[in-house]
């Protein structure tokens, strides 16, 4: 039985471990700090899908994710023991500019005229249909639903039913790659070697420290992301919105997420005031049942973004065994699981026909220096 050592405990390993083990290999993940906890834990889980003639590469990867997302919720809670709340969340998208409203009723109008889920609310419709959304004076686009889940319990699903195919989940830190030829044998893990027949690079932002090992580039760096959690005087319905790239989303237990920030601090995971009051400032502007809301948590976490703001996924370059999942960005949770089915393919046999690689391919910045 083929052995691969995945080093990175996050949904990305996760998932891949999953999806490898149940293809027979026999799994190792390597995490140094714990299962999802990094921003694999503290994400708000949103799963967006792209619009429906959207045919870009990146497009592709997220509908096929999208979709088996959709599959997943159906099979992996009784595959790995653990419900991990999934559901579909009707979502708005609010303009606040003149050329915002222009452009989003124009997108309903096309959406509606394809026979996609779209239209157009007025400012009325939007506050009887959300029943919390009362100050947004130029309506808003409903479009098709979000899909939502905890990302902490994901993530904890996908490595329940790895364990149960055969994986193993080891606690350390990779400090090194075995190398013979253009090959890697095995992974330093402190004081200790793993054998390995592959290896599996996703530890996120920290994917980084991998360049020095592998002798390629992995321009990866953290993309710090707050979120506010509130709980509302009143249960607000099932309902999310999006406007200048933030969210407001109801989740389990009457709360409300807010988010988020895009901040290049480096690997700073210290929550901030001044982030606080803009996403509160940001959630008062569209809803006045916010105003009394308690203020329940306000977390930070660090996504892997790359230079090109584009997932780096394929086989690294010069070596045969060594595999990149990483830089997904925001949007790592809605990802992961084409990721990891692309990832297992290539190991597997060499390619993958589920999604088009070619853009997210490791050697584009080896090309590029």
């Amino acid at each position: 039985m083929a052995s691969v050592v995945i080093c990175g405990g996050g949904v990305i390993g996760a998932a891949i471990a999953r999806e490898l083990s149940g293809r027979g290999f026999a799994c190792t993940i390597v995490e140094a700090d714990g299962v999802a906890s990094g921003a694999s834990g503290a994400a708000a889980g949103l799963l967006t899908p792209p619009l429906p003639w959207a045919d870009g590469p990146l497009d592709e990867l997220r509908r096929r994710s999208f979709e088996m997302h959709l599959e997943l919720a159906e099979t992996l809670p009784a595959e790995s023991g653990v419900d991990y709340g999934f559901s579909r969340v009707p979502r708005a998208a609010i303009p606040t500019t003149e050329e915002e409203e222009r452009d989003a009723r124009a997108l309903a109008e096309r959406l509606a005229g394809g026979g996609h889920e779209g239209e157009w609310l007025d400012p009325a419709e939007l506050r009887e249909r959300s029943g919390w959304i009362d100050r947004a004076p130029r309506g808003a686009l409903l479009s098709a639903q979000w899909g939502q889940l905890d990302p902490y319990r994901f993530t904890l699903a996908l490595v329940a039913a790895a364990e149960r195919a055969g994986t193993t989940v080891r606690s350390g830190r990779v400090t090194g790659l075995v190398r013979d030829g253009d090959e890697i044998s095995g992974v330093r893990v402190g004081e200790t070697t793993l054998a390995a027949d592959s290896v599996v690079i996703a530890m996120g932002p920290w994917s980084s420290e991998a360049a020095s090992w592998l002798g390629v580039p992995v321009p990866v760096e953290p993309l710090k992301g707050q979120i506010v959690k509130l709980r509302p005087s009143q249960e607000f319905s099932s309902f999310g919105f999006t406007s200048g790239g933030n969210y407001a989303i109801t989740k389990a237990g009457g709360l409300l997420y807010l988010g988020t920030t895009e901040e290049r601090v480096g690997f700073d995971r210290q929550t901030t005031e001044q982030a606080r009051d803009a996403i509160l400032s940001f959630g008062t502007e569209f809803t006045s049942l916010l105003d009394d809301a308690e203020l329940i948590e306000q977390t930070a976490c660090l996504r892997p973004l790359s230079v090109d703001e584009l997932p780096i996924i394929g086989r690294a370059p010069g070596l045969a065994n060594v595999y990149l999942a990483t830089g997904h960005g925001r949007q790592g949770i809605l990802m992961a699981p084409a990721t990891a089915a692309a990832i297992a393919d290539l190991i597997a046999g060499g390619g993958t026909d589920l999604v088009d690689l070619a853009p997210f391919d490791p050697a584009r910045f080896t090309a590029a220096g």
